[in-house]
């Protein structure tokens, strides 16, 4: 929702200035209308936000994070040897490593 409210902005910002290049206005009254709307417009958005926000109760957030705590803690499986060893070690190999690495201790070897 705030998303779409930072998008909504941006474009009343841009279509105000492109009205007001476009029109080239030179009466006072038609900018000040013009701002108005704007304005009016972002403070409408702004409102909404502030309206939903508080529609939202604390007890139904903690619950929210509870139950995805839950859910989380039900699907994680316990790790396999091979991905415990690559979960603690601290970089990852990629197979042209591996084979220079094996090049390498062959000629120490000869």
């Amino acid at each position: 929702m705030l998303l779409i409210s930072v998008v909504l902005v941006v474009m009343i910002l841009g279509i105000y200035n492109d009205l007001y290049s476009v029109l080239k206005i030179t009466n006072k009254e038609s900018v000040l209308l013009l701002l108005l709307l704007k304005w009016s417009l972002i403070l409408l958005i702004i409102s909404v936000n502030i309206y939903s926000l508080k529609r939202i109760k604390i007890n139904d957030v903690k619950e929210s994070i509870k139950k995805e705590q839950a859910y989380t803690s039900k699907k994680a499986e316990p790790l396999t040897p091979t991905q415990n060893y690559v979960k603690h070690k601290e970089t990852l190999s990629t197979t042209t490593d591996l084979i220079l690495e094996k090049y390498r201790n062959k000629k120490r070897e000869v």
